[in-house]
């Protein structure tokens, strides 16, 4: 009984997330407008770096990620995942550049689709210099 309760609870959980409309997935129609920062600033160590963008789709959404890399190496710096239901939101949040070394680094705004992986992805270049 107990884990027909479980099982249970964990379709009605999963059904939940699903989309429910007939909107055909098309990772070309998500928005994703970064204002912050801009494109090729340059920050200096300690800098707080505010990333800051909107994303919309014609449809519900389940998500974002933020990402900065460091582009030489392919190391990810920062990786913040958020699940959220809506076909707009905005992004806000903060980094802390904090390098002995100057850094090419790539911001990604990553919005997810759905939970089968299809994303929509804004990137765009800066850096961070001691």
């Amino acid at each position: 009984m107990k884990q027909t309760i479980i099982a249970f609870m964990l379709l009605l959980a999963l059904s939940a997330c699903q989309k429910n409309n007939n909107t055909i997935v098309d990772p070309s129609k998500v928005v994703i407008n970064i204002t912050s920062p801009k494109a090729n600033q340059v920050f200096k160590s300690g800098d707080s770096i505010l990333i800051d963008a909107a994303v919309s789709y014609p449809s519900e959404l389940h998500g974002y990620e933020v990402r900065i890399t460091d582009t030489l190496s392919g190391f990810i710096l920062y990786d913040s995942a958020v699940h959220v239901h809506n076909n707009q939101f905005n992004v806000s949040d903060v980094w802390n550049c904090t390098t002995t070394k100057a850094l090419g680094l790539k911001l990604d705004v990553i919005a997810d689709i759905d939970h089968n992986g299809t994303q929509g992805i804004q990137s765009l270049r800066f850096e961070c210099n001691p």
